[in-house]
């Protein structure tokens, strides 16, 4: 059996088109098609550039096409953001970025209307002011002409399908994120939007991962291509190619960091409603328990001030000089509103340095340790509550994704946890979209099987703990900083 399949995985900074040949128990796949996601603003709003990101899919197809016979695509994005559609099926401006400022002050506003614990109830998810339920609350106070004209809501992935194929549906781990599916039925909490206001009518069909959506239109592609509903939010995917079988933490890390473990259940108890974890729909219904963090996202807007005062470093050179830089000069919450949106992040430091009163950091490496000692500081607080809530005891830590590769932080996360830290598969994101779709084809029989076979394509690396005591000394520190900013 042989077996094409593309899988197209949009992050919040680039995307890539990932050819997969599945040819009698032998795999390759192979980046194809790699480009740069940049957001673009207009009139002070900060919106996703819809019309150069499909260019970009449309065009590694036809690069994976030039190459084979495509069996079938999938994509996977981000989780929360949308696009909206009109009477004649066409787009209504831009997809606003989850980062806009829009969304500000809309959970007080949704309190009005029902109460935070309510609302966790019925949804499962963390309260974030950048899920989609709060952004149609703010487009409906802001721009109530456009929600009026708008027919369709469509999430990120589920609108490229649309405009590949023509068919709306709503995939369910991408509508997992928005706080307006029911944790509990896995349907549209038709109630709940009522109560908001908000028009239901807009609200697509619902299918499950592995449902054949619809062949690629023509006028893109000279090929039957089919196009295939995966699991559609990136950490879903991700989740999907975790190399373990017994109950494991995870760390989904790229620009965020999703942390959490894999449950047969939503868990919506009082602990994880003053937690604050979300419940989203995994692979076969399982539910990934997690907290969405602020993941590389300071590194790398660092990397970017740092290059506007004229100093740039290569990844893997900051990562050495944050080796060699002085241990614990300043810890801070790297969930904090103040480094949310894009900004001067060295002088945000500083200030909450001098806010908690701490030493500032002073050189690029300082800064960069730091950064990425909060981080592992963060994550240890977040593994530490699931535990506290779920009642389970973990050994091991999955990091997978992008931050796989950052061995400083690996090791970090080792030695503020305690646990042994297992790094990669690096592309878990694509190795899931494709596995997906090699499932649907009846190449694997379920996750169990996938996860088996995914241990066999990449070697990971282990992290053992080192400095236990010191860190333990240091977490102490954190969780008095934490205190002190609140």
């Amino acid at each position: 059996m042989q077996k094409n399949v593309l899988a197209f995985d949009l992050g919040a900074s680039s995307g890539r088109a990932i050819l997969g040949v599945y040819k009698d128990e032998d795999f390759q796949m192979e980046e194809i098609h790699r480009f740069p996601n940049v957001p673009v603003e207009q009139d002070g709003v900060l919106y996703w550039d819809l019309h150069y990101l499909f260019e970009q899919i449309k065009k590694g197809l036809e690069l994976a096409c030039d190459l084979c016979e495509i069996d079938s695509l999938a994509i996977d994005t981000w989780g929360v953001d949308f696009g909206l559609i009109d009477e004649e099926g066409n787009c209504l401006g831009k997809p606003v970025h989850y980062r806009d400022t829009r969304t500000q002050g809309m959970l007080k506003e949704v309190e009005t209307f029902i109460s935070s614990k309510e609302l966790y109830e019925r949804t499962g998810n963390q309260l974030m002011e950048i899920n989609t339920l709060f952004q149609l609350l703010a487009l409906k106070q802001q721009q109530p002409e456009l929600l009026e004209k708008t027919k369709d809501i469509l999430l990120m992935p589920d609108l490229f399908n649309y405009l590949l194929t023509g068919k709306k549906r709503a995939e369910v781990s991408i509508a997992s994120t928005t706080q307006m599916l029911n944790s509990k039925t896995k349907t549209w909490d038709v109630k709940l939007l009522e109560k908001l206001q908000i028009p239901t009518t807009i609200l697509p069909e619902i299918v499950q991962e592995g449902n054949h959506l619809g062949k690629v239109k023509r006028e893109f592609i000279n090929q039957e291509v089919e196009v295939l509903n995966i699991s559609a939010h990136d950490t879903a995917s991700a989740v999907v190619s975790v190399p373990a079988q017994e109950r494991f933490l995870f760390i989904s890390c790229g620009t965020w960091s999703l942390v959490g473990t894999e449950l047969e259940q939503p868990v919506l108890s009082e602990k994880a409603y003053e937690y604050n974890f979300s419940n989203e729909t995994g692979q076969g219904g399982t539910t990934r328990f997690l907290k969405n963090c602020t993941g590389l996202w300071i590194v790398q807007e660092l990397k970017r001030n740092f290059e506007e005062r004229g100093e740039e470093f290569t990844f893997s050179e900051i990562a050495e000089m944050a080796q060699q830089a002085e241990a614990f000069i300043c810890l801070f919450d790297t969930d904090d509103e103040m480094f949310a949106t894009p900004g001067d992040m060295i002088e945000r430091i500083r200030a909450y340095a001098k806010k908690t009163n701490q030493t500032s950091p002073n050189t690029p490496a300082e800064f960069f340790r730091s950064a990425y000692e909060s981080l592992a500081m963060k994550y240890r607080g977040v593994f530490n509550e699931i535990s506290e809530v779920t009642g389970f005891t973990f050994d091991t830590v999955n990091i997978v994704g992008g931050g796989s590769q950052a061995k400083i932080l690996c090791q970090m996360v080792a030695n503020a946890s305690g646990k042994k830290v297992i790094a990669g598969p690096k592309e878990a994101t694509a190795i899931g979209n494709l596995a997906i779709q090699l499932m649907a084809h009846g190449v694997f029989e379920d996750i169990h099987k996938i996860r088996e076979w995914v241990s066999t394509l990449e070697e990971t690396i282990a992290y053992q703990p080192e400095e236990i005591e010191k860190w333990a000394e240091f977490g102490v520190v954190y969780e008095r900083v934490i205190a002190c900013d609140k």
